[in-house]
């Protein structure tokens, strides 16, 4: 089983907010070898982004750091990945950045995204969802 966790469950879990513990069960799952924890790095990029914004670079950098030393697994993006992310983003009228996390657990039959992003409900049909609890 794979779990694909976008921005806002990385936050969640960073802030202690609701679903960190949920995030924090997959992320121990993940280093135990139970399953795999993934990351879009539209997402990877988002979290240093907001956190940078929030708290400063070194800040977001530690961030990182904690975040690879869990083992996740950052998920490149490329031309074709792009392109299906923008044609989910279309059908389904999620924002872009979302479309990546939709797109990655669409593309696995075992692949679970874990969100705290309601808006993407309309997505249901394309992937498996997770949503974390609301604040």
């Amino acid at each position: 089983m794979t779990f694909a966790l976008d921005v806002s469950a990385i936050l969640r879990y960073l802030h202690g907010e609701a679903g960190s513990a949920r995030v924090a069960e997959l992320i121990k799952g993940h280093l135990a070898g139970r399953h795999r924890a993934v990351v879009s790095a539209i997402h990877w990029g988002e979290v240093a982004g907001v956190t940078c914004k929030v708290h400063g670079r070194a800040s977001a950098e530690a961030v990182l750091s904690r975040l690879f030393a869990f083992g996740l697994e950052v998920i490149p993006v490329d031309g074709e990945r792009a392109a299906r992310a923008a044609f989910l983003r279309v059908e389904t009228k999620i924002p872009y950045a979302d479309a990546f996390g939709v797109e990655l657990a669409s593309s696995e039959p075992d692949c679970v995204l874990v969100t705290a992003d309601f808006d993407l409900k309309r997505a249901a049909d394309h992937a498996k969802i997770e949503f974390l609890p609301r604040k």
